[in-house]
């Protein structure tokens, strides 16, 4: 991933812990509530804030917006001759951004996995329990009046587990086998307060709170937030109890012997009466000289809704992000000046081949100063140290090509004043040639004359003079073309 990508995630990972940890400030905040069913109300409002924050931080614009590290400027040059792209040499590996972002990603998706996975597993081993469970023996009468429908989804364990209650739209009370002969006051405060924690929903909360501790598990504040979500809807669920009209003393004295008999502790997911976790707490909650012990009013729950909505927006409205990225720079080409092409060669007569050689390209020793004048003078009026640094550079590479060609141009010069001599040796052997040539004609002529017949002697006669006649001709067209010994040492030099 990008550098950008990199800082967005590392961003986000940190406004993730940043929010959760606002989150639960206001769920501690609220706790100065005397109401413990508006304390868990508070709660609540708050892991539903959380879970919808991610959603509203993504999706929703932001107002502060950070602008990412700008690009470093570009610098191109458009060269006459073509110089070898230099060979980067090997870079030592680094821990850089996209690493950091791989890894805190990597970490977040495998803590989240662990977590689902616990849940996963309580919620199999709740499946289980209900399978392993009976119909309830008890009579209409024996249960209290807040039952009404909900007695069909109360059961009987066959073992001594627990009472437990869990379930969002079938719910489920489960209560231990021993519970056919409880006495009439321990049945009534218990069914009670399992039915106090249907009526409020509080498997829902419970359920907000396990998916917050799975998105937000690095957080240790969230996990508190969830323990303390949870002794608040006992303690929520026990002033229901005592609001029905039972003592405190007794619901505190039976509470107290169902800890000791059945030493039963909650699952995640389930809500269990006798857990010895925060038994303390409830113990002293029931037994506090006050009157606040009822529930929560649609006034109540709209007012926290209110709050939560706002908290939630303002929070994500105020994220940070970083900005798309920077169109590049464009390059700022430097132009070369073209230096003149050498003169070409002199036509020649044919001559024996010479070995081909590759055609050099021309590197001008005049030129290549212009661009290091060029490259200087733009680096005295630049204002960045990146684009000097470029200019540096730039002109070591074009005096390293130019020390590499070196060796191309010496090997060129000498094959073609190789070339030039073969051709002035030629030139001085043709008089020679000629001279030859025609006292071979002066033999031949001689020779035609013995001959007797007329008529061929003149053709033959005829054919020798035009024969020498081109010979001259040939030898006074080379001595008009052919150049001297300094026009040769002229063309010869690049």
């Amino acid at each position: 991933m990008s550098d950008l990508d990199a800082m967005r995630v590392l961003l986000f990972a940190g406004e993730a812990l940043a929010a959760s940890s606002l989150a639960m400030a206001f769920g501690w905040l609220a706790g100065a509530a005397k109401r413990a069913s508006l304390r868990h109300l508070a709660w609540t409002a708050s892991f539903a804030a959380l879970l919808a924050l991610p959603l509203l931080v993504i999706f929703g614009p932001a107002v502060v917006v950070l602008a990412p590290p700008a690009p470093p400027m570009a610098m191109a040059a458009n060269f006459a001759a073509p110089m070898p792209a230099p060979v980067p040499a090997p870079a030592a590996w680094h821990f850089g951004l996209g690493d950091a972002a791989a890894t805190v990603i990597g970490i977040w998706l495998a803590g989240i996995v662990l977590v689902a996975l616990r849940h996963a597993i309580a919620a199999i081993l709740l499946r289980m329990l209900r399978g392993d469970s009976v119909a309830h023996p008890f009579d209409a009468s024996e249960l209290p009046a807040v039952a009404g429908r909900l007695r069909h989804n109360l059961l009987l364990s066959r073992g001594a587990r627990g009472p437990l209650t869990w379930g969002i739209i079938r719910p489920v009370i489960l209560l231990p086998n021993a519970a056919a002969l409880w006495p009439h006051d321990r049945l009534q405060a218990v069914l009670r307060h399992e039915f106090a924690h249907v009526a409020r929903r509080d498997g829902l909360s419970q359920m907000l709170a396990l998916a917050a501790c799975a998105l937000y598990w690095p957080n240790p504040l969230v996990w508190l937030g969830a323990r303390t979500l949870r002794r608040e809807a006992e303690i929520a669920a026990d002033d229901a109890v005592v609001a029905s009209g039972m003592a405190p003393s007794d619901y505190a004295g039976e509470l107290l012997r169902m800890a000791a008999e059945f030493r039963s502790r909650g699952m995640s997911g389930a809500l269990a009466m006798a857990a010895p976790s925060a038994l303390p707490a409830r113990v002293q909650a029931i037994l506090a000289p006050t009157s606040h012990r009822s529930g929560v009013s649609s006034m109540d729950v709209l007012k926290m809704a209110a709050i939560a909505v706002l908290a939630t927006g303002a929070i994500a409205a105020a994220h940070p992000s970083f900005a798309q990225d920077a169109p590049p720079v464009p390059p700022t080409p430097v132009a070369m000046a073209t230096p003149p092409a050498a003169p070409a060669a002199p036509a020649a007569e044919p001559a024996p081949p010479a070995p081909a050689v590759a055609p050099t390209p021309p590197v001008p020793a005049e030129g290549s100063g212009h661009i290091v004048r060029i490259l200087r003078l733009h680096g005295a009026h630049g204002h960045d140290a990146q684009t000097r640094i470029e200019i540096d550079g730039t002109e070591s590479e074009i005096r390293a090509a130019m020390a590499r060609m070196k060796p191309e141009m010496a090997r060129a010069e000498a094959e073609l004043k190789a070339h030039q001599i073969v051709l002035r040796q030629v030139a001085a052997l043709r008089p020679q040639i000629a001279a030859e040539v025609k006292a071979a004609l002066a033999q031949a002529r001689a020779q035609l004359a013995q001959i007797g017949d007329e008529a061929v002697r003149a053709k033959v006669d005829a054919a020798l003079a035009r024969a020498e006649a081109r010979i001259d001709h040939a030898a006074a067209a080379h001595a008009d073309d052919s150049p001297d010994d300094g026009d040769a040492d002229d063309h010869v030099t690049p």
